[in-house]
């Protein structure tokens, strides 16, 4: 069998009917014209007649974005919108599915590919070679931080080619994960030529990833201290887990730096300490769900409060404008960031 997937870079241009809203102009197409297209055409296997459309549509939402239709789990179609694992277009797919009509009988939406394990029952045709994926082996180890894997994937049909393996790798990881716990759980993925002794069968997979979010520590926060190049102490106080993931419409980084009285070693006196959790305790009310405080770094005279939110929401920005506008020791930089990667030292 072969493997079905498309990606928005392909596709014609439609020179009407896309309009300044992406997004909306699809679902105004899709109640118009495109939900009765798909489900004709997808009924009767004549993948011609959409395929050229749907790329199209998807491809003006923005480019990169990938899609597929499978079998529904309530409804009798799945129309999937995904990042392809691409942590700039995740929060794109999430804006499609959150403005997507409710499922019905015909067809329901996810803006991530779901597990699809059944698929490693089968032989495919992947970039022109065969692969028989029942013969897939994997290598899992726990990062240092026992937070997630590092997954090796054999399979006897590989052959070092890796810029085509590893795609192979991560979809094998996708069906068996689905693609959101393959963010959230896998930090990197090898491809090897040769089995190692202790890997195991790939089906084997999804039961230990479960059972390291079963034993996984609830979020929390964690307090590190260490020094800068300079020999100048500083304080990070970060939220653990760091994972994007579990929210990928936050993808707004603000930086709020805060000035204050230093003592010798650049620290706050205990004066300060005070005004400072006010400080922070005020913005996380009133930022409410809107968004979310990860990390706070403390150094130099200064400290700097990492936030997230959707870029979208203006309200939630100005949160942090208000506050810098009303206190002279505070400065706020907005920087779009899904990924977190600005971050990502503290994790």
């Amino acid at each position: 069998m072969g493997i079905f997937r498309r990606r928005a870079a392909a596709g014609r241009r439609i020179g009407r009917g896309i309009g300044r809203d992406p997004i909306a102009d699809f679902w105004q197409w899709w109640a118009d014209d495109g939900e009765d297209l798909l489900t004709t055409a997808t009924r009767a296997g004549d993948f011609d007649a959409y395929v050229d459309v749907m790329t199209t549509r998807v491809k003006a939402i923005a480019r990169g974005l990938e899609w597929e239709t499978r079998t529904g789990t309530e409804a009798e179609h799945t129309l999937c919108v995904s990042s392809g694992g691409n942590p700039s277009l995740r929060p794109v797919a999430e804006r499609w599915y959150r403005a997507s009509p409710p499922a019905s009988r015909r067809w329901e939406f996810v803006p991530a590919r779901s597990a699809k394990p059944d698929m490693l029952e089968s032989t495919i045709t992947y970039r022109g070679r065969s692969f028989d994926l029942r013969r897939t082996r994997i290598h899992t180890s726990l990062t240092r931080a026992g937070d997630g894997f590092i997954v090796s994937v054999h399979n006897p049909g590989f052959t070092g080619q890796w810029d085509d393996e590893h795609g192979l790798c991560v979809l094998m990881l996708e069906w068996l994960l689905g693609e959101d716990d393959v963010e959230r759980w896998v930090r990197r993925v090898d491809c090897i030529v040769h089995d190692v002794v202790d890997s195991i069968p790939a089906a084997d997979l999804p039961a230990r990833v479960a059972e390291l979010a079963r034993t996984a520590p609830e979020p929390g926060w964690l307090l590190m201290e260490g020094k800068l190049g300079s020999g100048h102490p500083i304080l990070v106080r970060v939220l653990r887990p760091l994972r994007w993931i579990d929210h990928p419409n936050f993808d707004l980084h603000s930086g709020l730096r805060v000035a204050f009285d230093a003592d010798e070693r650049g620290l706050p006196r205990p004066a300060v300490l005070a005004e400072l959790d006010d400080l922070e305790d005020g913005l996380v009310q009133a930022l409410g769900q809107r968004g979310m405080l990860v990390a706070a770094e403390t150094s130099k005279g200064a400290r700097t409060f990492h936030f997230y939110s959707d870029s979208e929401d203006q309200n939630g920005r100005d949160v942090f404008d208000t506050a810098a506008r009303g206190r002279r020791s505070v400065t706020a930089r907005h920087t779009l960031d899904p990924g977190w990667r600005k971050v990502q030292d503290f994790a």
